[in-house]
């Protein structure tokens, strides 16, 4: 298991400084805050780098009228934390721009900024068609043009994190699993990992495996599905049913492997799946097989397809000031020539990866064009990851020695767990009891991370009809940012 150490605790002006020092090199994994034996509240962060290094960090927050000076005014990862950290809280952010309530929306709803002769607000939802989820979308538009655009979430609020104070990890993981159900197993292997680490569990080799394993599988429908949306989007009626019947395949692959479609109950703490890989891994490999080629026949059409291209390239581009000082994370990120990947920066060394490699988008233009390509490499990644790890699940003795995690240093009955979700880093950060009970646990999903800029890229030079194209190249989830 990882060695055990106290937090880093620094006073208030010190605290900022420490998380500020090279974060050019650093990721903001979390920031948030946790209650202090009922008489008061710490700051809690936790900085990475691409070699897998956690720092822990927390300072004490007291008085009547607790306040600390805002870190998102220097690093804007920070600005959407610190938003909730104050609703959740009342602590007060100083220095930082007045904001409406993040958790909150029925409090203030997003306000327009552009003014003057020819523009307009025009706000879309929270109730739209189809399957969409609840969000309001507030337009600044000069006829078709997109000068502003701002996003509220918070509508469906579940207070995930509260639910699962006094239960054990195994019931609370049964939340995890349902905070996205698309994300089901990055969720639900991120709360394994860091309940596993505060409770000191070890797990074997075969279990860690496995759950990237599962984590690719979900890579797989979600890949397939946002390019299909993409191809809808710009009009591409038959390579959007094409894909949605791939996604529909690869969701029966995973029904008949676990009895879930979206694979839940598979991932448990300190204990690999009840899947029998030696049955499956062949049957599954033919289908897989078969997907594969169909895959890559669309895509190569889409890719062919002129009016495909010339929709996507250009759409929705995110500056690489935005990408870095928001520290935004998975494909989005990556069509920027960002090279950050929880597979890759926070696994142990010698974990057997094969032939998976980081996928990043050569031209870094950062536009839907470049996220359409990152997604279709990745999907071919994934592939050729499952067939190498259903090769070696299908020995049911292979990988049963104890996991070592080294690298990944916490504070004890503290645990963090870091995953790639199909939309980028997910990190879930949990602290367990005297009785092995949840006593906090707070998530950061790859949407909460990403949707700062969301609003930065729609009016980078777009137009409305461009909007679903943007939105569909970014893929957020609400759900999961909402929790």
């Amino acid at each position: 298991m990882a060695k055990k150490e106290d937090f880093i605790v620094l006073e208030n002006n010190r605290f900022i400084a420490r998380i500020l020092e090279k974060r050019e090199m650093k990721q903001l994994l979390h920031y948030t805050a946790v209650r202090e034996n009922h008489e008061g509240w710490s700051l809690v962060a936790l900085t990475g780098n691409e070699e897998g290094k956690v720092e822990w960090l927390k300072t004490v927050i007291s008085g009547k009228d607790p306040s600390i000076h805002s870190l998102g005014t220097i690093w804007p990862a920070a600005l959407w934390l610190e938003r909730e950290i104050t609703d959740r809280t009342g602590i007060e952010m100083t220095g930082r721009p007045k904001s409406r309530p993040l958790l909150y929306p029925e409090k203030a709803l997003p306000e327009g900024v552009a003014h003057g002769s020819g523009t307009f607000h025009m706000p879309l939802g929270p109730v739209r068609g189809d399957v969409m989820e609840s969000i309001v979308y507030m337009f600044d538009l000069l006829g078709e043009q997109i000068m502003f655009l701002d996003s509220q979430l918070f509508y469906k609020h579940r207070a995930i994190e509260d639910l699962a104070k006094g239960m054990a990890p195994e019931q609370a993981l049964q939340l995890a699993e349902r905070i996205g159900g698309t994300s089901t197993v990055a969720h639900a292997a991120a709360f394994a990992a860091a309940a596993e680490q505060a409770a000191e569990i070890d797990v074997s080799v075969r279990t860690v495996q496995e759950r990237l394993l599962l984590g690719e599988l979900e890579r797989l429908y979600n890949h397939a599905h946002d390019i299909g949306q993409l191809a809808g989007a710009t009009g591409m009626s038959v390579g959007q049913a094409q894909m949605a019947r791939i996604k529909e395949e690869l969701l029966r692959i995973n029904a008949d492997l676990s009895g879930s479609r979206f694979l839940r109950g598979t991932v448990h703490i300190g204990r690999p799946s009840t899947i029998d890989w030696k049955i499956h891994a062949e049957l599954c490999q033919k289908k897989l097989d078969d997907i594969a080629r169909r895959f890559n026949r669309f895509t190569f059409d889409l890719s062919r397809t002129s009016t495909f291209i010339d929709r996507l390239q250009g759409t929705g581009k995110t500056d690489l000031k935005w990408v870095r000082e928001f520290d935004v994370v998975g494909p989005v990120a990556r069509a920027s020539g960002i090279f950050h990947d929880a597979r890759f920066d926070y696994s142990q060394k010698s974990l057997n990866l094969g032939s998976l490699q980081l996928m990043t988008d050569l031209r870094n233009e950062g536009d839907a064009l470049g996220r359409y390509k990152v997604r279709v490499d990745e999907w071919k990644q994934s592939l050729e990851f499952v067939r190498l790890m259903l090769a070696f699940l299908e020995d049911p003795e292979w990988g049963l020695e104890k996991w070592q995690d080294d690298d990944r240093i916490s504070p004890e009955k503290w645990g963090l767990g870091i995953v790639e979700s199909p939309r980028g880093r997910t990190n879930h950060l949990v602290h367990i009891d005297s009785d092995r009970k949840i006593s906090f646990w707070n998530v950061r999903s790859a949407s909460g991370c990403n949707w700062p800029i969301f609003g930065l890229a729609a009016a980078n030079g777009n137009i409305q009809t461009d909007f679903p194209i943007i939105e569909t190249s970014f893929a957020l989830s609400v759900a999961s940012c909402d929790r």
